[in-house]
C-alpha cells in the first residue's frame, strides 16, 4: 500500500487468493465488498479465473459436503436469491463438485447449473479446440466457455442459466478483424452446449474477441450487436 493507494502487485496477489480460495471469511467479505466498486480488481479476478480454469477443469470431482451445503444457504441468506427448495436440493443432489475455491466468488443460484454444463463440457464431443475462450459478464463472472475448432465452427458451452424472454435470441459473434467490425458465428436455439458453424473466417488466433448478446428473435435486424452483452472474452491457446 502506498499513500492509501493498493499498488497493482498488491491488487493481482489478492485476486489470486480470491480466485483460489485463500482468503478466509472477513478478508473474503472485505475482498468482495472492493471488487464491487473497483473495475481494475474485477479486470484482475477475472484474469486469474482464466488462467486457473484449466486447473478447475481437471480437478476430480467429490459429492457436495453439509460444509458446503451450509455455506451455501448461508449465501443465499445474505444475497437475493431465485434459489427454489434449497433444502430439497441439498438431501438429493448426487451432483459432483470442483474443488472448494472454484466456487467462491459465484452467485449460489448458479452452482447447480455450473455442475451440470461443466459435465456437458467434459462429455463433449472430441476434437481438440485450437483455442479457449471463457466469456464473462460484467461482473466478472463466468457465464460460457467457447471452443474454436477450425476457421468456422466452434462450440459454445454455457455455464449459467441465462434468462431469454421469448421474444429475444442469443446471438454468438467474434471479431476477427477490428477494420471490419464483428461477425456473427449464429444463434444459440437454447442455453444448452451448441455447435455453430458459421461463415469461413480467417483462422482464429490468440486475443480474438468473442460475445454473446441478447438480441430480437431471429438475430440482429442489424448484422452487428445491438443488444446488451452477456458475456465476452479473449481467446487464449489451451496447454491441455
Amino acid at each position: 500500500m502506498t499513500n492509501g493507494t493498493e499498488e497493482p502487485h498488491d491488487m493481482a496477489v489478492e485476486a489470486g487468493e480470491y480466485v483460489l480460495g485463500l482468503m478466509d471469511d472477513a478478508a473474503r467479505a472485505d475482498f468482495e465488498a472492493r471488487l464491487a466498486s473497483n473495475p481494475e480488481l474485477r479486470r484482475l479476478v477475472a484474469a486469474e479465473r482464466e488462467r486457473f480454469l484449466e486447473l478447475d477443469l481437471t480437478a476430480e470431482g467429490a459429492a457436495p459436503t453439509l460444509e458446503l451445503w451450509q455455506r451455501i444457504e448461508e449465501g443465499v441468506a445474505r444475497t437475493s436469491s431465485n434459489v427454489v427448495d434449497l433444502q430439497a436440493r441439498r438431501t438429493h443432489s448426487a451432483v459432483p463438485l470442483s474443488r472448494r475455491g472454484f466456487w467462491q466468488g459465484f452467485a449460489a443460484a448458479s452452482v447447480l447449473g455450473v455442475v451440470a454444463s461443466s459435465v456437458a463440457y467434459m462429455r463433449a464431443p472430441p476434437g481438440a479446440p485450437r483455442l479457449v475462450v471463457v466469456l464473462l459478464n460484467d461482473q466478472a463472472q463466468p457465464v460460457s466457455i467457447v471452443e474454436t475448432l477450425d476457421d468456422k465452427r466452434i462450440r459454445v458451452v454455457p455455464l449459467v442459466n441465462i434468462d431469454v424472454p421469448s421474444d429475444r435470441t442469443l446471438q454468438v459473434w467474434t471479431l476477427p478483424d477490428p477494420a471490419t467490425g464483428p461477425v456473427s458465428m449464429g444463434l444459440l436455439e437454447a442455453v444448452r452446449a451448441t455447435l455453430l458453424e458459421g461463415p469461413v473466417l480467417p483462422t482464429p488466433r490468440p486475443d480474438q474477441l468473442y460475445e454473446i448478446t441478447l438480441e430480437p428473435a431471429g438475430g440482429s435486424p442489424t448484422g452487428r450487436p445491438t443488444g446488451p452483452i452477456i458475456g465476452k472474452g479473449y481467446a487464449r491457446t489451451p496447454r491441455i
